[in-house]
């Protein structure tokens, strides 16, 4: 990557944290408030704060950068389209934050040219945030830098999921066998558990269906704190369906050993 290159990612990584600060401090004018939840086409949740909070964001973009295109959960678009292109997921773990759980995040990343060079994780309700650009590294909310664990073994390892129940239904001998291969096993989901990874908290997380606003962000954070991040069926596809997300590559061979076994066998939900 050429220096200037480099340098436009750093001040691109600097824009997408105040970004993702500016749509958190949105999303928490309506966290512990009573608000409508409205169901989705595929049933899950939305609400007022998640739709304020993209267009907050959006009128942000648009005021910085006018020429870039924006894709969002609330409000669509199609990535891929643009040089640069913006995606972001205004309330990731919409379930946690209507039930009043600190645990949701804002996540946001920049494409360029198809591909995601720009990833932050931002957990407004708890002040806590992970960034990171292609080739420079992950901080957190500090700007200090945050790497993931060194655990090379399922056996030492602690493992999450964000919805065990959507996964034992989608993969349950998939499932259940990262259960029992495991040391520990927590359910801190969505943008938040890719961020424990990230500094190192946990050391496996996997979850079998994404979005590319989802997926964005996290495959640069991870990848960026020395992790490695793949979809379920191995592919490198930054805007994927799937994300397996692992603190060394001897840890993932071995989750993704365990996929590969199970996914034929009887029950797993292939």
């Amino acid at each position: 990557m050429s220096k200037s290159m480099n340098k436009q990612y750093q001040e691109f990584e600097i824009f997408a944290k105040e970004l993702a600060i500016q749509g958190g401090k949105k999303t928490l004018e309506y966290f512990h408030q009573d608000i409508s939840v409205e169901r989705k086409a595929d049933e899950s949740p939305v609400t007022i704060a998640d739709r304020e909070t993209e267009l907050t964001m959006r009128k942000i973009i648009s005021e910085r950068y006018p020429d870039h295109a924006v894709v969002g959960e609330e409000f669509g678009g199609v990535p891929r389209n643009n040089e640069w292109e913006w995606i972001l997921d205004p309330i990731d773990g919409t379930k946690s934050f209507i039930r009043g759980v600190p645990l949701y995040t804002t996540l946001v990343a920049l494409v360029h040219n198809g591909t995601p060079v720009v990833g932050v994780i931002h957990a407004p309700a708890i002040g806590e945030t992970v960034s990171a650009y292609k080739g420079g590294g992950c901080r957190d909310q500090s700007n200090r830098p945050v790497t993931v664990s060194e655990c090379t073994a399922l056996s030492d390892a602690w493992y999450m999921t964000t919805d065990p129940h959507d996964f034992a239904l989608r993969h349950p001998a998939i499932s259940e066998t990262l259960l029992r291969s495991c040391r520990s096993s927590r359910t801190w989901g969505d943008g938040y558990g890719y961020m424990l990874v990230a500094r190192g908290a946990v050391d496996v997380m996997l979850d079998p269906a994404m979005s590319a606003w989802d997926i964005a962000p996290l495959s640069v954070v991870i990848r960026e704190a020395g992790g490695v991040f793949t979809s379920m069926a191995g592919e490198t596809d930054d805007l994927g369906t799937s994300a397996v997300a692992a603190s060394t590559e001897k840890l993932h061979n071995e989750v993704m050993a365990i996929i590969r076994k199970q996914a034929g066998s009887p029950g797993a939900g292939e």
